[in-house]
């Protein structure tokens, strides 16, 4: 009876591990397109031509409308770390939503670098190249220095603190797995680009790469056995998940 139990609790947790990094995927994608690029287009009077999981268009292009979703990535990642170092209720998903959405502000900042991203046209009407792209890699290295160094302090406090159930390394590259695949399948219904489309969702969880050299314990999945509320917010994600793949992920013109 043990055993099945023990078995029953390892597959419910890993159901509630994979959907809570689906879900912290959802939550950065939604802020930086939906609310950061979306929003601020609407405020500033523009018009969106097209909302997906993954590009924005808007008519005239503006420097706020880009910058917006990076910043409301940066603004909400912020958030959330502080609510995270005040309590130690759903640890996993706080941190993996505190920790995408900060990777995912760094990320485009060293994009924005290398190729035409969120933060090319600012850049440029501030400062002439090539010292524009020097300045993004240069800011884009010391954010995610900062963003790790921080991370990390939590994770060595709340270790040795006992804050709550340690998180686990395996916990976090499993959660991150399927939220890398839940971007890419997301990417593929867009139907004008859909190859184009999914390496662009992969592209955006790269930049939350260095989630995974983080300092975790090594231990296998935390042991939980509230089976119902596991199962019940698995379920929920899902059918969020779902709706987001037929809104954003198909994309709204």
């Amino acid at each position: 009876m043990d055993g099945v139990v023990q078995m029953m609790g390892k597959k419910i947790n890993l159901f509630y591990v994979a959907t809570t990094g689906i879900l912290s995927y959802m939550i950065a994608d939604i802020l930086h397109e939906v609310v950061g690029h979306g929003v601020t287009c609407i405020i500033i009077g523009n018009k969106v031509e097209l909302l997906t999981s993954v590009y924005f268009k808007s008519s005239p292009g503006n420097a706020a409308v880009d910058i917006g979703g990076p910043f409301a990535n940066l603004i909400f990642g912020c958030l959330t770390f502080y609510v995270l170092r005040k309590t130690s209720f759903a640890r996993l998903l706080l941190f993996q939503v505190a920790a995408y959405n900060l990777f995912w502000f760094s990320g485009t900042i060293l994009h924005s670098a290398i190729s035409n991203g969120d933060w090319t046209f600012a850049i440029n009407e501030i400062i002439a190249e090539p010292f524009g792209k020097l300045l993004l890699i240069i800011s884009g290295i010391l954010s995610y220095i900062l963003v790790i160094r921080y991370l990390n302090t939590y994770l060595d406090a709340a270790l040795k603190n006992n804050q709550g159930e340690p998180l686990a390394k395996q916990d976090i590259f499993v959660s991150f797995l399927f939220a890398a695949a839940a971007a890419l399948l997301a990417g593929l219904l867009f139907k004008p680009d859909r190859l184009q489309a999914a390496m662009e969702g992969l592209l955006e969880m790269a930049a939350s790469l260095p989630i995974l050299f983080l300092k975790f314990r090594e231990n296998s999945f935390a042991e939980n056995h509230n089976f119902s509320r596991l199962r019940f917010f698995g379920l929920i994600v899902c059918v969020l998940y779902l709706f987001f793949c037929l809104t954003l992920g198909q994309g709204i013109s």
